[in-house]
């Protein structure tokens, strides 16, 4: 029966609710009187006419006054404990101006009105309308919502934002219980808003005890490593972690459970990004006419979504593939005030990047464009010799040609003693940038050329991640190149902007005169061993690794080698003593040069002869040669 009331109740309209709810308030007001009457004769009260009409004067008072304050305004099921304030207000306000009526009828030769009265009337009514209020709230959730496993969520952090998604949590459903953790001592053992505050040490026997199965990380003051630590934690211990984000401020009275995400591999691997330097996003990027090449791709389309927010006059975006480029037009369409050109073509195309220079007047160059899969480029040499140098080449020689004032070359952690011909061939276009770098200071030309050098980035199309993720959803089983294999890894968003602040430091750092040519290094943190990296993200899918220990699990892992032209492990720098700081904390400048005696032209001139004859052990020979060491014949 009360469940049928209860249903018709909500599915009146709003105004049939308000209107219900005037009646009770009106019924309580005027019990309140008479309650506090019966009390302080102590037996129920029988009223003259004088008396009923005080009792009725109760909710004529007190009804304008509780819309005044907008307690008729309010949804009931989401009353919480700032309701209570705004009723004990409204509510004293009404006893005093009833107390004013009271004295008044007095003098007019009615009934005195014990002062015992007037004090119990506002108690009364304090309790009747508030109670109401929640006794409501409770039998609305109770009755409406469906009748689920009551879930045990733990709030890691008890924080200004862990106590408010814990309060909200906990009034949006009475099949909810929180439990709450924080790693502060001071606070082991108090009571915050009716939860208690346990030591994390704790949490294992809370986890079983409660039989908890979700956990929310709130620590927004802890550093990454120490979040990544709490999640990785509680996803071994069996939970459904979700995070909210770190860099998110809380308004005063506004409640954050809405930002709260999924954890994502990112939220792994221990990485501070420091913010922007306002300064050094714009030296190259404001009012300035900017190329980017490879525009449509992973790094490309970032830069170019970062290139939008920083007042460039003219954003020129190059890419072979049709799709690709009209992905990032469309996404940048949006993008008020944005002057944007959509160029389809190949970077190994000089009378297109000449006319592009020219027509456009473009002032800053970022090259992205490359083949960066390491297998296929190993199957296809020459396509990526093509791409990847000779499109460098070209690039910079029309930079060098035009008006550019700074050409940035992305490049690879894989040109470091490169072992594929992917990352040979990414040092012989740094090797390249380096040569135009020398050639501009030579001829006095304000010109800069510089390369930036970092590991993978996350969710990137020549990523392991985006491989695994693929893996996981179809169940497995997972494909580990070798179980010791680590690697570099950071957010597109923050390798894109680091990107940008380097080409501003190779034009403003004096220190360019010298070291032209200078190749920036991108703090990549620890290396992740890629085994861990697959087991974390099988946890976050909320499922076991499939292995000796645990032959039940879900995701098996198999072991397939190392690939052509794979590393097991990756590198940064020729040498860690030639790695000098610069002005940023997550940027720093290698001091390296050309080998000895090598002459870019004839270079140039050899490697074309072999593109023609695309005799492949002849290549492999000359990439040795010219690019380190490490690559394997054939």
């Amino acid at each position: 029966m009360m469940r049928k009331v209860i249903h018709w109740l909500a599915a009146r309209s709003r105004r049939s609710k308000q209107f219900i709810l005037v009646m009770i308030d009106s019924i309580l007001f005027s019990g309140a009187v008479w309650l506090a009457y019966s009390l302080r004769f102590n037996a129920l009260y029988d009223p003259d006419i004088n008396q009923v009409l005080l009792m009725l004067a109760a909710p004529a008072i007190g009804i304008p006054i509780m819309y005044a304050f907008g307690l008729y305004t309010s949804i009931t099921r989401y009353v919480g404990e700032h309701a209570l304030w705004t009723i004990f207000k409204a509510v004293a306000l009404t006893a005093v101006f009833w107390a004013v009526v009271a004295y008044v009828a007095r003098l007019e030769g009615s009934t005195l009105v014990p002062r015992t009265v007037l004090v119990l009337f506002w108690l009364l009514s304090l309790l009747l309308i508030s109670g109401f209020r929640y006794v409501s709230r409770w039998l609305i959730l109770e009755f409406t919502q469906e009748q689920t496993q009551r879930r045990n969520i733990l709030v890691y952090g008890a924080g200004d934002a862990g106590r408010q998604i814990a309060a909200t949590l906990k009034q949006s459903s009475n099949r909810i219980t929180i439990h709450q953790v924080d790693d502060d001592p001071t606070m082991w053992g108090a009571t915050i808003g009716g939860i208690r505050i346990s030591n994390p040490a704790d949490l294992e026997r809370l986890i079983e005890k409660k039989g908890i199965s979700e956990g929310i990380v709130t620590m927004r003051s802890a550093n990454s490593a120490r979040r990544a630590e709490v999640v990785e934690r509680l996803s071994n211990l069996g939970l459904r972690v979700r995070i909210l984000p770190a860099f998110v401020d809380i308004a005063d009275g506004k409640h954050t459970v809405d930002l709260i995400r999924d954890v994502e591999i990112g939220d792994l691997l221990g990485r501070d990004a420091v913010p922007p330097d306002p300064v050094l996003m714009e030296a190259n990027t404001r009012n300035k006419v900017v190329l980017v090449t490879g525009a449509g791709g992973s790094i490309g389309s970032e830069l170019c979504r970062q290139l939008s927010t920083v007042g460039v006059s003219k954003l020129i975006m190059l890419d072979s593939s049709e799709f690709a480029l009209y992905q990032i037009d469309r996404e940048l369409a949006s993008q008020s005030g944005l002057e944007r050109v959509a160029v389809l073509g190949s970077v190994d195309d000089p009378a297109l990047m000449r006319r592009i220079m020219r027509e456009h007047a473009v002032e800053t160059v970022f090259h992205a464009a490359a083949y960066k899969h390491v297998p296929l480029v190993e199957a296809n040499p020459f396509e990526g010799i093509k791409n990847n140098v000779w499109g460098t080449s070209t690039v910079a020689s029309a930079a060098y040609e035009s008006d550019v004032e700074v050409f940035v070359l992305i490049s690879t952690d894989k040109a470091v003693r490169p072992s594929s011909i992917m990352g040979a061939s990414k040092r012989v276009a740094e090797l390249i940038v380096q040569d135009f770098a020398e050639k501009a200071q030579k001829d006095g030309k304000a010109k800069v050329f510089c390369a930036v050098r970092f590991g993978n980035v996350i969710g990137s199309s020549g990523s392991v991640i985006p491989l695994f993720k693929e893996q996981i959803r179809r169940g497995g089983p997972i494909t580990l190149t070798h179980s010791e294999t680590t690697r570099y890894f950071m957010s597109i968003e923050e390798a894109a902007q680091l990107v940008i602040q380097a080409g501003s430091l190779a034009r403003h750092n004096d220190a360019r005169k010298q070291f032209p040519g200078r190749i920036f290094l991108l703090d990549m943190g620890q290396a992740v061993r890629i085994r861990d990296l697959a087991i974390k993200m099988v946890q976050l899918s909320n499922l076991t690794v499939s292995d000796a220990s645990n032959p039940a699990g879900d995701i098996a892992m198999h072991e397939i080698g190392l690939r052509p032209g794979e590393k097991l492990h990756e590198e940064l720098y020729f040498s860690v003593e030639a790695a000098k700081p610069t002005s940023h904390q997550k940027i720093t400048v290698a001091a390296e040069s050309a080998p000895e005696g090598l002459d870019i032209e004839e270079m140039m001139r050899e490697l074309q002869d072999l593109t023609i004859s695309e005799d492949r052990d002849r290549l492999l020979e000359f990439l040795r040669r010219v690019a380190g060491m490490g690559l394997e014949a054939g």
